[in-house]
């Protein structure tokens, strides 16, 4: 197959960050250098960021059978780099005490983040599998690079189980379309629909189901969410910003692309489960967040109930699809500035503490009278999980809620209420704890530097807060550049 010169342009993210992991692979083996393997990998991530602006003039392209890039995927590998880029800067000062070899963590973060741009842009089965291995392969190895702090290596484990299975399920469900449908392309497997008989509907059917499954544990929603809380614990805090955001963004945006070849009147079984598992999310992974007593754990189970939210854009009819990329792209550029800023402030915390593990929430007790800012920045981020007003949570939560209304949701609306509810409890459980005065009784051993602000990961903690005020108070910039992508 040749290539033509928008093909290899419209390739140009991917090809450099390819270059950065040769590049990263050769100074590791040569002379180890943390300061240069991170600012060099920091770089290239920014170099592929910058290079999404070639792209935009030469959208949409498919580039082979593979791969079809338009301008929602422009969006989306946007923020996967973003995430990643945050990864590696909260990273630093976390590496730097740790006793082995450091390099390597900027490789795998690079990798998997290869892996999860390929597949935003996967428009066929085989680029499909391939890229979930290649994000989860090197997310093994992140999760468990923490190895000598309490349950990493359980973690990693439970992952490895875990996410075993789920490949089974999603090979299992491509074998049982491709048995009826001839193709593994994904407007192959939706012309199925027109020529099948309705059992061979059914066979089809019944493959979808298993491939939803497999996605639907890499988005750790309900019932598939059981490993999340344990994951949550034994990763670096660091590795969750990536893990929670870079991951969760390229998983939702091949299956809202694989789905928008079905509309409502062909696949009403998978309207159900989808339902079901979106009303289930909101409500148990509040609830259970209620009982938290791990701030990790408790970001965990919210963070279940913020994908629920999300999942609603899915039952959108096609008349409205637009609106749902609106909806969604908004959506989850407040859920990824709340999860860098919140997972930044939480990384700092436990980077600063004695021995490197402040995950306890009441840890956080009395924050605000020893450090002003950095409590204000958390609580504006809360307050954006929340979804109260003034902030770009609450603009991303409108959306979400507008689509209720537009497709009369009813049921869902209703979880969303009970679950909007819940949610303020939780996070305003934490939020009063951070201006309570210190306990007398518990002793926090926090060396928090004051001049925490002017590190780079207090930067990127402060722009991600500004940014959650800023748009929530004037939306309008980012509507409007997201209506211009789609």
């Amino acid at each position: 197959m040749i290539i033509n010169l928008q093909q290899l342009t419209a390739l140009l993210p991917l090809l450099i960050i390819m270059l950065t992991v040769i590049t990263v692979i050769l100074s590791i083996s040569y002379n180890r250098n943390h300061f240069f393997v991170a600012v060099f990998s920091i770089l290239g991530l920014i170099f592929a960021l910058c290079s999404l602006y070639f792209l935009i003039e030469i959208i949409p392209i498919n580039v082979s059978i593979l791969f079809h890039f338009n301008s929602n995927a422009i969006l989306y590998i946007g923020m996967i780099l973003i995430s990643s880029i945050c990864t590696c800067i909260f990273s630093y000062p976390w590496l730097l005490k740790y006793p082995f070899n450091k390099e390597e963590f900027y490789l795998l973060v690079i990798i998997s983040t290869l892996g999860a741009i390929s597949l935003t842009i996967s428009h066929h089965m085989a680029s499909f599998f391939i890229n979930i291995e290649l994000i989860s392969l090197p997310m093994f190895g992140l999760i468990a690079y923490s190895r000598y702090q309490k349950y990493s290596l359980e973690s990693s484990l439970k992952y490895i189980i875990l996410s075993g299975v789920s490949s089974s399920f999603l090979l299992f469900g491509i074998a049982w379309v491709y048995s009826i449908s001839g193709g593994l392309d994904f407007l192959s497997i939706h012309k199925s629909f027109n020529f099948a008989s309705e059992k061979e509907i059914l066979v089809v059917l019944f493959g979808i189901s298993m491939i939803l499954l497999s996605l639907f544990f890499k988005l750790s929603i309900v019932p598939f969410h059981l490993w999340t809380p344990d994951i949550y614990q034994g990763s670096p805090t660091s590795v969750l910003s990536f893990f929670s955001t870079a991951g969760k963004i390229s998983v939702f945006s091949v299956l809202l692309n694989f789905l928008s070849y079905f509309s409502n009147s062909d696949n009403k079984v998978i309207y159900f489960i989808l339902s079901l598992i979106i009303i289930l999310s909101i409500l148990v992974g509040n609830l259970m967040a209620l009982f938290q007593k791990d701030i990790k754990r408790f970001l965990g189970y919210t963070s279940i109930s913020q994908i629920g939210y999300l999942l609603i854009v899915l039952l959108v009819s096609h008349k409205n699809y637009s609106f749902s990329l609106e909806a969604s792209a908004i959506y989850l550029c407040g859920y990824l500035f709340s999860n860098i800023a919140c997972l930044g402030i939480v990384n700092l915390i436990s980077t600063s503490h004695i021995n490197n593990n402040a995950s306890s929430i009441n840890s956080y007790r009395g924050l605000f009278w020893s450090h002003p800012l950095l409590s204000s920045v958390l609580t504006l981020v809360l307050i954006s999980s929340a979804g109260i007003p003034m902030t770009l949570g609450f603009i991303g939560k409108f959306y979400i809620l507008s689509i209720v209304m537009i497709e009369h949701l009813w049921l869902i609306g209703f979880a969303f209420l009970i679950g909007s509810l819940l949610g303020l409890y939780c996070y305003l459980r934490i939020i009063l704890n951070l201006y309570l005065h210190p306990s007398k009784l518990f002793k926090r051993d926090l060396n928090i530097p004051l001049n925490w602000v002017y590190t780079p990961s207090g930067i990127v903690i402060c722009i991600s807060g500004i940014i959650l005020l800023a748009l929530g108070i004037y939306p309008n910039p980012l509507i409007g550049l997201i209506k211009c992508t789609i």
